[in-house]
């Protein structure tokens, strides 16, 4: 609500600081009635609302009071996280929970998109890394590159895939822009598998160390027994 009243804001601050740069770029101020300025700061100014109005739209929205329960809350406690931290991760997993959404739906849409996902296990790597996101709050910014540009991008790309896919005339150029689109969903769903090979790596060292230890304990014991 508050980024709504944000854009309007500004739109009328273009309307207001339009109307005398228009004026006077044209060098005509007096010569034409001051309502043809007006529509033009005007029109400029909506022109600016419609498409803010329009990004916002594609975003999910964030609901700041949306109940968390006392388990998680203590988890984020635990983690050293302060309020304002806890927010801005909840927001970001918020949105990131919807867009593993789009993503589920959308390649599930076609037989080539299933493929991807069966080959690479696209949605399930996804929704494993949100966990293991979850799971350790404070390392939010390691699946910066995840969240930010992979995720949006592959969502991106295969909405784009699946609207043109539907198309009833298909010409060569179309097939070819297909094609490149699914080679490109094919490195994303990689680079997905490699974000979360990078998120959990520290967790496989940890448990590395722990079997070579276990390992160097029981050896002496074989040996002995031989």
């Amino acid at each position: 609500m508050f980024k709504k009243i944000t854009i309007w804001c500004t739109g009328m601050l273009i309307t207001l600081v339009s109307i005398p740069i228009l004026a006077t770029c044209f060098d005509i101020y007096g010569d034409w009635d001051n309502f043809i300025w007006f529509s033009l700061g005007l029109l400029l100014g909506l022109i600016y609302v419609t498409i803010s109005l329009k990004r916002l739209k594609r975003q999910p929205e964030y609901k700041k009071d949306q109940h968390i329960s006392p388990q998680m809350l203590k988890h984020y406690q635990d983690a050293g996280m302060s309020d304002d931290e806890i927010d801005f991760f909840r927001q970001t997993m918020q949105q990131a929970e919807a867009q593993i959404k789009v993503l589920a739906t959308n390649m599930q849409a076609l037989p080539k998109l299933r493929a991807i996902d069966l080959n690479h296990d696209t949605t399930k790597v996804s929704q494993s890394l949100f966990r293991a996101i979850v799971k350790d709050p404070k390392r939010l910014h390691n699946a910066g590159d995840f969240l930010y540009r992979h995720l949006p991008s592959i969502n991106e790309l295969t909405s784009k895939y699946i609207e043109i896919n539907h198309h009833e005339v298909k010409t060569a150029d179309t097939y070819l822009v297909l094609d490149k689109s699914a080679a490109a969903i094919d490195a994303l769903s990689q680079q997905i598998q490699q974000d979360y090979a990078d998120f959990v790596a520290e967790d496989v060292d940890d448990l590395d160390t722990e079997v070579s230890v276990a390992q160097q304990q029981i050896t002496p014991d074989h040996k002995e027994e031989d």
